[in-house]
């Protein structure tokens, strides 16, 4: 008990350095959160740590996307420093430390109706930072697109959530499993609904028309909170819901399964005709996360581990490449992989940093993407051979664009025009480094991702 009582303090104090950290940024808090979270995160999940009491339960998956929120708004501080430093930037800084404080909670709670506060609330918050901030007029379609795709998919949760608690009396996530005789629409009805509202935030292949839209013309802070946090919300919503539905989800998991598989391979040919760098590394995200609905909904321990272990190297790693795309946007004025070339030229010391992101979105050695893709395959391959028919398509498509980003970044012609050139500074590089390091470490603490 005194040991859970410890982690519940350190969380604390995290949490109030985050503070500390606003007026001062101080650069070594940064390395000492990491190193911290890897220590802890590795000991108290080979250990089966959990925490329980009242409204709050803690156990290795919520502690690491605790962890992983903070990094993330930590790392979006500095990215989006011009808008810290600028009139506005305590309003900036109060909307992304008010995000952060509502992904907390949504983490930490075991109440489904609370967790559906907390999931709703999100959206205000992002929708302000997008519409205040965006970088072109198109933002208020973005926004629109944004509010109504969650709102349309997450007001039927709601009624589940009602009838769920007329039925059992209780909203607890564990206290919860349907075992009672229903009608097949009913069952059918309930079974959709719970998770329709989680496939729009991942979001699935088919729903996912507001993301681009909305990391198109959201600033650098609202790109690297939407693909490093936003996103895993809706997977952490899956994996807590699908458990007292699981009888009835097994009805539609192998669509949903064939669904995400497909999606790789389309996103893929998607991809590789993008000539919009944001717009292509979130196309990217609804393959991987689809690949996390895959390996969820398959209920085997590779599954649920391999999809623990995606959800936090993709949340680093696109949070990464989203950051390296706002400082090109700051010297072009302009996303087009057309215009922005020759940066291995001008900029050779960012070179390296960027092609260990891209290599960790492909999932190459030695990125933790690699292990969570070796984890997917194993648990898609052991619920069905016949879904290994597009795996192999789907991840090599995720390598061809991903180098296609590279290659057109890094090489070919500079642009002369460009007179008012700023290289890179200490700021940019400590961003980038802070997203490969532990992308790329925390393969070596695997453990911590085995449950």
């Amino acid at each position: 008990m005194i040991l859970e009582y410890l982690i519940l303090m350190y969380m604390m104090i995290m949490f109030f350095s985050l503070f500390f950290f606003l007026f001062f940024f101080n650069w070594s808090f940064i390395v000492f959160l990491m190193i911290s979270m890897m220590v802890l995160c590795s000991f108290y999940s080979c250990t089966g740590f959990y925490y329980y009491l009242g409204f709050i339960y803690v156990d290795s998956f919520s502690f690491l996307m605790v962890m992983l929120t903070i990094l993330i708004t930590i790392l979006m501080i500095i990215s989006s420093y011009n808008y810290v430093s600028s009139k506005s930037g305590i309003l900036y800084l109060s909307l992304m430390s008010f995000l952060m404080s509502i992904l907390i909670y949504s983490f930490l709670v075991n109440s489904v109706m609370t967790f559906y506060f907390f999931f709703e609330a999100s959206l205000i918050p992002t929708l302000i930072i997008i519409m205040g901030w965006g970088y072109q007029p198109e933002r208020l379609q973005a926004s629109v697109y944004f509010l109504f795709y969650t709102l349309f998919a997450s007001l039927p949760l709601l009624f589940v959530i009602t009838y769920m608690d007329s039925v059992f009396g209780s909203m607890v996530f564990h206290l919860i499993s349907f075992n009672i005789p229903l009608t097949y629409a009913l069952m059918l009805s309930i079974t959709f609904f719970s998770i329709f509202a989680f496939l729009v935030k991942m979001p699935l292949y088919l729903f996912h028309l507001w993301l681009p839209k909305a990391h198109v013309e959201a600033p650098v802070a609202g790109s690297m909170i939407l693909a490093g946090i936003l996103l895993k919300l809706g997977g952490y919503g899956i994996y807590r819901v699908s458990f007292y539905i699981y009888g009835l989800i097994m009805k539609l998991s192998f669509a949903l399964v064939s669904l995400s598989l497909v999606s790789m391979v389309v996103v893929g040919f998607i991809c590789c005709r993008m000539n919009d760098l944001k717009a292509l590394i979130a196309y990217s995200s609804v393959s991987h996360m689809g690949f996390v609905l895959a390996g969820v909904l398959t209920y085997t321990s590779w599954g649920l581990s391999g999809g623990v272990m995606m959800m936090v190297s993709h949340g680093l790693s696109s949070s990464g490449l989203f950051c390296m795309v706002n400082s090109y946007y700051e010297r072009f004025s302009s996303r087009s992989i057309y215009l922005v070339k020759g940066m291995s030229v001008v900029i050779p010391s960012m070179t390296l940093l960027i092609f260990l992101l891209v290599i960790s979105n492909i999932a190459a050695p030695p990125s933790l993407n690699l292990l969570s893709e070796i984890f997917l395959m194993y648990s898609v391959l052991d619920y069905s051979v016949f879904m290994m028919m597009m795996f192999p398509l789907g991840s090599f498509l995720g390598a061809v664009f991903s180098i296609y980003l590279f290659s057109y970044m890094q090489h070919g012609k500079f642009i002369k025009m460009l007179v008012n050139f700023e290289m890179s500074n200490l700021r940019e590089s400590h961003s980038l480094v802070m997203h490969v390091f532990p992308v790329n470490m925390l393969f070596l603490l695997s453990s911590l991702f085995i449950f």
